[in-house]
């Protein structure tokens, strides 16, 4: 696994953008997601009500590997949450739980959101948007 994709860029996916498409049929099996970013699909689909949102939501699960969020991912975003928090940068809970489980398995972040997550240190970051 090299990749990490975060809840922007997934949402990117299921809507069918094209570059983040090609992305992923480039990068095919080096790529998952975060349980939380799976928690933050579901959340969102469930926000919309629309049916069409809810089968392509349902289309992108069946495809894509979750990666659970364990004790040592929670160690490094409880580590990271206190550095931001401290350093006055802090960029959100989900956001911090993401980074974390990117930084605890060595992985780089896929975002959009590279405001936030350039906050982080050490922290990979790609954006297949471009």
């Amino acid at each position: 696994m090299k990749f990490l994709l975060d809840t922007d860029i997934s949402s990117y996916a299921i809507k069918g953008d094209r570059r983040v498409l090609a992305k992923m049929q480039q990068y095919l099996t080096q790529w998952a997601i975060s349980s939380v970013t799976y928690h933050e699909l579901v959340e969102g689909m469930l926000g919309t009500k629309n049916p069409k949102n809810e089968k392509l939501f349902a289309e992108f699960i069946e495809e894509v590997d979750v990666i659970d969020f364990g004790s040592a991912d929670a160690l490094e975003s409880g580590r990271l949450s206190w550095y931001l928090a401290k350093a006055g940068t802090p960029i959100g809970e989900y956001d911090t739980l993401i980074a974390g489980h990117a930084l605890s398995l060595n992985l780089t972040l896929v975002t959009n959101n590279e405001k936030h997550f350039s906050r982080v240190p050490e922290l990979r970051i790609a954006n297949w948007m471009r």
